[in-house]
C-alpha cells in the first residue's frame, strides 16, 4: 500500500515484513521533506507497525535545517507513535552518507537504529524486529 508517492519520494508499506518502507531519491527540503517524513508517521498509525526501512542509498545530502529538525521535531513524534526499528541503507555518496549518521548521532531516543549497504540486509534484519 502507498503513503506518498512524488517524484522524489515514496513511502509504501511491506506487509511480508511488516514495515513501512519509505524511499528519496532527489532532493527534497522545508515543507516537501516534512510532508514525506510525516507520512512516514501517517503510515505507521494506519498499519500499527514499529518498524521502517529507510532507503536512503540515492539520497542527496541533506538540508542543515532538515537534519534538525529530523532529531528534534520527527523523531519525538515518531518514537511517541510506538517507532521502535529503524534500518537505514546508507548512501552511496560519502557527502550524503555523512548527512545520515550526523542525524543518527544527534538523536536522543530509543529508537533502535542499524545501518546497512544493502536494501536486502536491512529487510532481513527489520524482518526479525
Amino acid at each position: 500500500m502507498s503513503y506518498f508517492d512524488e517524484g522524489f519520494a515514496e513511502v509504501t508499506y511491506d506487509s511480508e515484513i511488516g514495515a513501512i518502507v519509505a524511499r528519496m531519491d532527489e532532493y527534497a527540503e522545508g515543507d516537501e521533506f516534512r510532508r514525506y517524513m510525516d507520512s512516514i508517521i501517517d503510515a505507521m498509525a494506519d498499519t500499527g507497525s514499529d518498524r521502517i526501512i529507510a532507503d536512503t542509498s540515492e539520497i542527496p545530502p541533506l538540508d542543515q535545517d532538515d537534519q534538525q529538525w529530523s532529531v528534534v521535531d520527527w523523531a519525538p513524534r515518531a518514537e511517541n507513535s510506538g517507532l521502535e526499528h529503524m534500518a537505514m541503507v546508507m548512501p552511496e555518496s560519502v557527502v550524503s552518507e555523512m548527512s545520515i549518521e550526523n542525524v543518527v548521532e544527534m538523536s536522543d531516543d530509543t529508537i533502535n537504529r542499524e545501518l546497512f549497504d544493502e536494501l536486502e540486509d536491512a529487510k532481513t534484519w527489520i524482518g526479525r524486529q
